[in-house]
């Protein structure tokens, strides 16, 4: 089967390659002890380029499906993903940033409200000001059945105005898109992380028991003069993330 990457504009490209991929490796295209072609081969079958190729088989190794060596090709390691969920590593803001944006995000509503007392202690926003409130989620691109993440993501409700109609029709982060249609430059990110039980009117939407281990990310975006412009809380199930940081000793000064 084919595929042109022209298919799917809303589908990242080496998403729906993975995800092809994956399937003739289930089915026995590919069998177990064997080897994959090569990525310019690969490549040509699939109509799509080798940089699309190699970043799904990117995709398809974080999986445990294959291996692969310098000279030795990629050899297929199993045909079920030694797990069912996507879960990346994360140590720096690049890399948090780049989870964003390869993760499929879905909108699920978009609706306008005034910060009372509650939303105010809780977003850090002053009572009585208009913002947009926008539920998303965030799916893995090869395990699609249940969200990564749900988010509640809140906006000053004139950017949230710029940018409700590009929403559905593109894939870059919010703080991109409100930056690409005001002007605003992200000075600061700053961001808290604690252990939650997942909400019960989040247990269904993210396929989980209501309670269990989860990690909320409250992330609060500044602009360029300290103005607080985004806050985004998200809800990720604790088997599907992974959040790596690296600490090294400074040298000690010299006496």
């Amino acid at each position: 089967m084919n595929w042109s990457e022209k298919d799917g504009p809303m589908e990242p490209r080496y998403v729906a390659l993975t995800k092809l991929l994956l399937n003739d490796i289930s089915s026995g295209v590919y069998p177990v002890g064997t080897s994959l072609p090569g990525e310019l081969e690969l490549a040509e079958k699939y109509g799509v380029s080798r940089g699309t190729v190699r970043a799904a088989l990117d995709q398809i190794q974080t999986l445990g499906l294959i291996s692969r060596r310098k000279r030795a090709g990629t050899r297929v390691e199993a045909a079920v993903p030694r797990s069912p969920e996507y879960g990346p590593t994360i140590s720096t803001l690049e890399e948090l940033v780049q989870y964003g944006a390869d993760a499929q995000r879905v909108i699920h509503s978009v609706r306008n409200l005034v910060i009372d007392l509650d939303m105010s202690a809780r977003l850090g926003c002053p009572p009585g000001t208009r913002w947009t409130e926008i539920q998303t989620s965030r799916m893995s691109p090869v395990a699609p059945a249940y969200p990564l993440a749900w988010s509640h993501v809140y906006v000053r409700a004139a950017d949230g105005a710029r940018i409700r109609n590009l929403l559905r029709r593109s894939q870059s982060l919010i703080c991109d898109l409100i930056c690409e249609t005001t002007g605003t430059v992200v000075k600061e990110v700053r961001q808290t992380v604690r252990a939650v039980g997942v909400p019960a009117e989040l247990a269904d939407k993210l396929g989980a028991q209501t309670g269990a281990h989860a990690l909320e990310f409250v992330r609060e975006y500044y602009d360029q003069s300290g103005a607080l412009f985004e806050v985004a809380i998200s809800v990720q199930p604790a088997d599907r993330f992974s959040y790596t940081t690296v600490l090294q000793r400074q040298a000690s000064p010299n006496p």
